[in-house]
């Protein structure tokens, strides 16, 4: 391995070479899997604590000596765990962040998924999803990623925590932002385990809930809303939005929906949306909005149309798929970047 590898988390000096700099680009692909595996062994909540030997985590973990110590090392290379003394390994504020119990959200089911086949060996094709530019997911997996998600029940529910993770940052962004105490029924659409709806009723103490998405995922949602004691006020709706939505809802939240689908089908979920909620009701759309400027949106964009055939969207592009469907919108609200940056909200009417 080239020696010109050096620490890829960090931004390179000024007076690196161009082809230096291209390396640790290219090598990128090593350091998710470092990242990841270093999430699955569970050394950030080994090492929270208090740095440990090589011996003692390889008791804790079950993993071969040597190579323990190999990731150990090479996870400090990239700044995740320190070594101050010989074999004497520590955690650094980015490892800390793989926490299971980590403030404001952990990242360690999100470090999982992503280094996880589901996520992984769709993008070992963005290639041929370039060229064809259609979805890579069913090549490498054998089918679309929903229903390997479905057939990997344990890898989904990763995926499931990684997003209900995101969704805890993005409800404390929201909550600073946008006043949703004006409502009285909120209904989210594609929730997953349903922390982002939970945080808005905490919000909105006299609203009630609907949580949709598809029945494999009821019974997480239901543990989570459980747990947040909002059982009396969540009802827990399994169904597919493609096909209709729960009616009644003042409020429709969207997050990370449409961006997962062309706009043929994300229209057809818009236009659920709107055939079910009240007249005069707000849609909330959590999403991207793409610049012209380099943005790690960008990233996601290409991501999207490698993983499910879908696309990140400029302002242009969300306008004209929510006026197609009925709806006016009225704002586009740029948070501060929390956790996970990115993202806006766009709050629109129907019409």
């Amino acid at each position: 391995m080239s020696s010109t590898y050096d620490n890829p988390s960090a931004t390179a000096p000024a007076d690196t070479s161009p082809a230096v700099r291209l390396i640790q680009m290219v090598q990128g692909y090593q350091v998710t899997q470092v990242v990841g595996t270093v999430a699955r062994l569970g050394l950030a909540d080994r090492l929270i604590t208090g740095p440990k030997s090589s011996a003692e985590l390889t008791r804790a973990t079950g993993a071969d000596p040597d190579g323990l110590v190999r990731l150990l090392r090479a996870a400090a290379t990239v700044g995740l765990i320190t070594e101050a003394e010989p074999d004497r390994f520590g955690l650094t504020p980015l490892g800390a962040c793989l926490a299971t119990h980590a403030q404001p959200v952990s990242l360690r089911d999100f470090a999982i998924a992503v280094g996880a086949p589901g996520h992984w060996l769709p993008c070992g094709r963005m290639f041929d999803a370039v060229m064809n530019g259609r979805s890579a997911t069913a090549t490498a997996l054998g089918m679309g990623l929903w229903d390997y998600y479905r057939e990997n029940p344990e890898e989904g529910a990763t995926f499931a925590r990684a997003m209900g993770s995101l969704s805890a940052s993005i409800a404390i962004d929201i909550a600073a932002c946008y006043d949703v105490t004006r409502f009285s029924r909120i209904v989210d659409i594609g929730a997953s385990q349903g922390i982002l709806l939970a945080s808005l009723l905490e919000a909105a103490p006299q609203a009630t809930g609907t949580l949709f998405d598809r029945p494999e995922m009821i019974t997480q949602a239901r543990a989570v809303i459980t747990a947040r004691g909002l059982a009396e006020r969540v009802e827990l709706v399994g169904g597919d939005f493609l096909t209709e939505v729960p009616p009644g809802g003042d409020l429709y939240v969207l997050k990370s929906v449409l961006h997962d689908w062309d706009d043929d089908h994300a229209q057809r979920i818009l236009a659920n949306c709107h055939r079910a909620a009240r007249p005069g009701s707000t849609l909330l759309v959590v999403e991207g909005v793409v610049p012209t400027e380099p943005s790690p949106l960008h990233l996601m964009n290409l991501l999207m149309l490698v993983q499910v055939g879908g696309r990140e969207r400029t302002h242009e592009q969300h306008q004209a798929l929510l006026e197609a469907a009925g709806y006016r919108l009225e704002r586009v609200i740029l948070p501060q970047p929390g956790a996970y940056p990115g993202w806006s909200l766009l709050e629109a009417h129907r019409r």
